[in-house]
């Protein structure tokens, strides 16, 4: 492993308060938190951070890793409300606010703060037509399913999902999730993959999310192999 990013990811990680516990292993004593730079033996629940991420999503990786470790202000969903965007305003937000960057969908929502709510001091330096915009969600099209006891049932997929990272935005899933129903009414449920490398899965499964199954870790190049993707669906109330 080339020392230029090992060495550039501790700097980070020390500055922030994470320890060195291991070989190119970190931990943040206080929240629990582990970082691990790939390749080499990681825990379920470490975040595990490669060289071609770190060299070309390093500002949102960092923004993510301060978000794990740090206080955030909690604003509730129903301070706020769901707008469709369009691809470029999503681009831009997710780029710089989600480790993955933009991901193309066929449908892209914004969780904006009404000017009717302003008064609480709610900011964002992402803005969708002169209001703060504090989330983005991807989804892409849905299919007619053919599994086994959901046969003819209609299908949408979370392509993405992102929060700006200095807030925790409460009840901000559920939202984007019937803000998509209502677009869809046709939809019985919608699937979702997790990346086991920076997520337990823990949030979505407390709204309701289910795990289904898991994919087999893909390989990017020659060098790198991920763990995979946790296979999670909710299924709306009828």
């Amino acid at each position: 492993m080339p020392k230029e990013f090992p060495n550039s990811l501790a700097h980070f990680l020390l500055s922030i308060g994470f320890q060195s516990v291991g070989e190119f292993l970190w931990l943040h004593e206080e929240s629990k938190v582990r970082v691990k730079a790939m390749p080499g033996d990681s825990q379920e629940e470490d975040i595990c951070i490669w060289e071609d991420q770190w060299i070309t999503s390093q500002l949102a990786i960092e923004k993510q890793l301060i978000a794990r470790v740090k206080p955030l202000r909690s604003v509730f969903a129903r301070d706020t409300r769901i707008v469709s965007i369009d691809a470029s305003v999503a681009r831009d937000f997710l780029d710089k606010e989600h480790v993955k960057g933009f991901l193309k969908g066929s449908r892209y929502f914004g969780c904006i703060v009404p000017p009717h709510r302003i008064f609480r001091g709610i900011e964002s330096s992402y803005t969708f037509e002169g209001n703060p915009l504090l989330a983005v969600a991807v989804f892409g099209k849905s299919m007619t399913m053919k599994e086994p006891g959901f046969e003819g049932c209609i299908s949408g997929e979370l392509v993405e999902i992102a929060t700006l990272s200095s807030i925790r935005l409460v009840g901000g899933l559920t939202k984007f999730l019937q803000a998509y129903k209502d677009l869809h009414p046709e939809l019985h449920n919608v699937m979702t993959y997790v990346d086991k490398e920076w997520n337990t899965g823990k949030g979505f499964l407390a709204v309701g999310f289910e795990k289904v199954g898991e994919t087999e870790p893909i390989r990017f190049g020659t060098t790198r192999v991920n763990k995979g993707n946790l296979k999670l669906r909710y299924v709306y109330e009828k």
